[in-house]
């Protein structure tokens, strides 16, 4: 792995050199700064009582840029979490203690380098998984986390691999395969387990599809006769664009990750923990937003959760309203953001406020 990361730098400080003799290209490099506050008191209906967290509160930095017509590359760092902040599982340096692990998030979340020559696209590092929905598209500190769904949430989506990605001549479609390091997997590369994934996107004017296959394997129990097992997700995104309003409506087959029994029977009835995995069962995750200029959007999202009987778990959803402003001038730089969200499974009402801003260092 170590050996993986010195090559990519070496690429990128060679190519960085060379951009200084091709500004006529459109090339830059940039920094972007970008810390987020979170309010979040929570009222628990049922048990009376009440809670404070703060919500997606982070800071992070984006390095971006292209050397040439043919490579981009792009860097983000997640350095600091307040989610769990003031209780006591909060850890100021949990993101750096799991460093060097694929099946948790770390502060490196993106170190890619893209390749492109004509329609094709190369990209290697450290990358998102191309799964899930429309949600995926949004940056981490824009997404209101207690209306995110399961899969978001729960998923080590950063991994380390390579993908490959071709645009029809039309632009209005892209067809991309990728293979990473697993989330299933302890450490990256040397646990040997993989994810394979599959993805079609298009730009329809009117439709925005997204929809993926993707492939993961995890280690099996030690009563199986294979040594490894794979989950199948499935995930189609929908995004529909009607004047000032967009519809978005994706859909996985799973409930999200956790701990399942598989149930063996022969002269008696035995029960096996399994391990972490995807769970079966259905995610619908909605969203329906109103932006009537460029400094306002209102939104209406939740989810809808739903398990088999015979699986730990329960079905829930949630709902929540969102409103968001942008007071600057012609840029989105600075958002101030509120919403409020109903969860079926705590039967409790978040309120949050907050602000999102961007310093942005163009460097050439």
């Amino acid at each position: 792995m170590k050996k993986y990361l010195l090559s990519i730098a070496a690429l990128l400080l060679g190519l960085l050199a060379h951009s200084q003799e091709a500004d006529d290209l459109g090339n830059y490099a940039e920094v972007s700064v970008i810390s987020r506050l979170d309010l979040n008191p929570t009222w628990y209906r049922s048990a009376g009582e009440t809670g404070f967290d703060l919500g997606n509160s982070s800071i992070y930095t984006q390095f971006e840029g292209r050397a040439s017509e043919h490579f981009s590359w792009t860097v983000v760092n997640h350095w600091f979490s307040f989610t769990d902040w003031p209780s006591g599982d909060f850890e100021a340096f949990e993101l750096f203690k799991t460093l060097g692990y694929s099946d948790a998030n770390n502060f490196i979340d993106i170190l890619k380098a893209d390749l492109t020559f004509g329609s094709w696209t190369f990209t290697l590092g450290k990358d998102c998984i191309t799964t899930g929905g429309h949600e995926y598209d949004d940056d981490d500190y824009d997404v209101h986390t207690p209306l995110a769904s399961p899969l978001w949430n729960d998923l080590a989506c950063y991994q380390w691999g390579g993908k490959v990605a071709w645009t029809t001549p039309s632009e209005l479609s892209t067809f991309s395969l990728q293979m990473t390091t697993s989330p299933f997997g302890e450490r990256p590369f040397a646990s040997g387990l993989w994810t394979w994934s599959a993805q079609w996107s298009g730009d329809y004017d009117w439709f925005s599809p997204l929809w993926s296959a993707t492939v993961l394997s995890r280690e099996a129990p030690e009563y199986a006769s294979a040594p490894h097992e794979y989950d199948f997700l499935i995930s189609l995104g929908n995004q529909f664009f009607i004047g000032d309003w967009t519809l978005t409506l994706d859909w996985s087959n799973t409930s999200g990750l956790g701990w399942e029994m598989d149930r063996l029977t022969s002269s008696a009835l035995f029960s096996y923990e399994t391990g972490y995995k995807l769970l079966p069962g259905n995610i619908f995750h909605g969203r329906v937003d109103y932006s009537p200029s460029e400094r306002w959007n209102y939104g209406l999202l939740g989810n809808v959760v739903t398990t088999p009987k015979d699986i730990y778990g329960t079905n829930w959803w949630n709902l929540g309203a969102v409103a968001e402003f942008f007071p600057l001038h012609d840029s989105d730089d600075l958002r101030l953001h509120a919403f409020v969200e109903y969860d079926s499974l705590i039967d409790g009402f978040t309120f949050s406020v907050g602000a999102r801003y961007r310093l942005n260092f163009r460097l050439w």
